[in-house]
């Protein structure tokens, strides 16, 4: 019979081994960090610039809103190309797990191998988001600019119907990076299918871990996000496990 890890045991070994290497790995994670924020500030300031420039010589919403658009679409791009680190983080996290050598140049391993497989997970993972999120934005935005309480009950409602639907896709495919190394002769499309069938029965006990971090979630925030510099280390470092369990899991005596 077929027996999983629990939580706690995922969990006690991942801070196992990171003991004496969260500085390794914090400074990874905060340097895709820093570089993901600078560069989609960067977009929302040039096209909020553009966009009050557009308004001013023409006078046309319709050509503000065509610049706004314009400008999302270069976000959403900038985020796919920008996700591609995630592959190396993938990478970085299944390294450690397995005592093997550290750098932190891993991080931009997918812009020098595997591109076009990594784009294609990628543009999956955040495709899921926009498509079922941005509903709930989109209509968000409109009662952060009138107060009207309407835009806010149309806002939740998109949030809950985003959120049954994405929660169910993304949990399928969230592991696709760690099943990309463990398959490296299939394409992103099969390794995403692969990573929804080898899901199946299991995104649940994927999505129970990812509420019990919740209380240290809080905690973080208390503490003005300072604590996600060990946090984002220790999920990762449990999610890693979780995939390296899921792929040999123990076998239970008879």
């Amino acid at each position: 019979m077929i027996q999983y890890k629990k939580r706690y045991e995922l969990k006690n070994r991942a801070k196992d081994t990171l003991e004496g290497k969260y500085g390794s790995a914090m400074s990874v994670l905060l340097l895709n960090f820093v570089l993901s924020w600078m560069v989609r500030f960067s977009i929302d300031i040039i096209g909020s610039n553009t966009a009050n420039s557009v308004y001013v010589k023409t006078g046309s919403e319709a050509a503000v809103q065509v610049t706004v658009l314009l400008f999302d679409l270069l976000l959403l791009l900038a985020t796919v190309i920008l996700g591609v680190m995630g592959a190396g983080i993938t990478l970085y996290f299944l390294k450690l797990a397995c005592g093997q050598p550290l750098s932190v140049r891993v991080l931009f391993y997918g812009y020098k191998a595997d591109s076009r497989k990594i784009l294609t997970i990628t543009a999956a993972l955040v495709l899921c988001e926009a498509v079922c999120l941005s509903p709930f934005q989109y209509f968000a935005q409109n009662y952060l600019s009138s107060w009207d309480r309407k835009w806010l009950l149309i806002s939740l409602l998109a949030l809950a119907i985003g959120l049954c639907v994405y929660l169910p896709v993304y949990l399928g495919i969230a592991l696709s990076f760690y099943l990309m190394f463990d398959f490296p002769q299939k394409s992103g499309k099969e390794v995403l299918h692969l990573c929804w069938r080898l899901m199946k029965g299991k995104r649940l006990r994927l999505f129970c871990l990812d509420l019990s971090f919740l209380p240290l979630m809080l905690l973080c925030i208390l503490s003005f996000g300072i604590g996600f510099l060990w946090l984002q280390p220790y999920m990762q470092m449990t999610y890693t496990f979780f995939f390296l369990d899921m792929m040999n899991p123990r076998t239970a005596p008879q």
